[in-house]
C-alpha cells in the first residue's frame, strides 16, 4: 500500500499534524496495515521536500509547537493521478504454496496430499477469523471495513474450493514429469601445447 498517497488523501479531506494522521488512518480505512509514526514522519518530511504538502506551525499552550500539514496543489495533482491510477490485485500466479505444491508433485520430503492438507488447515483458520471479524463489524460506522472482510472471505473460499480440485485431481498431478532443460553443447576440450624440444647441437 502507498504510505505516501494516503497520507495525501487524508490531507485532501484537511490539514493535520503527523500524530492526528495516524490516528485518522485507522479510523478511516480500518484495514490490518500498521503504519509506525516514524514512517509517517519520514513520509510527511519526503512529501514536504517533493513539494507535494507543506505545514504551518501551530503553537500550543500545552504541549510544544507542532507542525500541521496541508496538501500542495502539486500533491492534489499527484493525488488525483492515484486515484485514477488502476490497480491490478494479485490472483497469486506463482505464489509460495503453489510451487511449494508442484515440487513436491516430482519428489520431495513431504508428499503432496499432505501439502494440501496443512494448506486446507490453514485456509479454514483463517477463514474463520475473518468470518468472526465481519460477525462483529458495525455496519453502521464500517461497511468499507466489511466490504474488504466480505472480498477476503470470497478469496478464502475460492482458495478451499480450488484444493479440494486439486485433491480430486490428485492421481492426474502425480503423473507430472517436468521437462528437461537441454543439455548444453560442450566445447572441445583445450589441447596442451607442448614446447618444443631445443635441439642440442652434436659435438661433431
Amino acid at each position: 500500500m502507498s504510505v505516501k498517497n494516503t497520507l495525501l488523501a487524508l490531507l485532501y479531506q484537511r490539514p493535520m499534524h503527523g500524530y492526528e494522521l495516524g490516528k485518522q488512518l485507522k479510523l478511516t480505512v480500518h484495514a490490518e496495515w500498521d503504519v509506525k509514526p516514524g514512517q509517517i514522519a519520514s513520509t510527511l518530511a519526503r512529501l514536504k521536500d517533493a513539494h507535494l504538502v507543506d505545514y504551518e506551525i501551530e503553537e500550543t499552550d500545552d504541549a510544544p509547537d507542532r507542525k500541521v500539514y496541508f496538501i500542495t496543489n502539486e500533491g492534489l495533482d499527484e493525488l488525483r493521478q492515484w486515484y485514477l491510477m488502476p490497480e491490478v490485485r494479485e490472483y497469486r500466479l506463482g505464489d509460495t504454496f503453489y510451487v511449494k505444491l508442484v515440487l513436491s508433485l516430482v519428489g520431495g520430503p513431504i508428499n503432496p496430499e499432505q501439502v494440501l492438507m496443512v494448506q486446507r488447515r490453514e485456509l479454514y483458520q483463517q477463514l474463520h477469523e475473518i468470518t468472526e471479524m465481519r460477525r462483529q463489524a458495525d455496519l453502521r460506522t464500517q461497511l468499507p471495513w466489511v466490504m474488504l472482510l466480505d472480498s477476503a472471505v470470497m478469496h478464502l473460499e475460492a482458495d478451499l474450493r480450488w484444493i479440494e480440485m486439486c485433491e480430486a485431481r490428485l492421481p492426474d498431478l502425480k503423473r507430472y514429469d517436468p521437462p528437461r532443460p537441454k543439455p548444453k553443447a560442450r566445447g572441445r576440450p583445450r589441447h596442451r601445447t607442448r614446447q618444443k624440444e631445443k635441439s642440442i647441437p652434436s659435438g661433431d
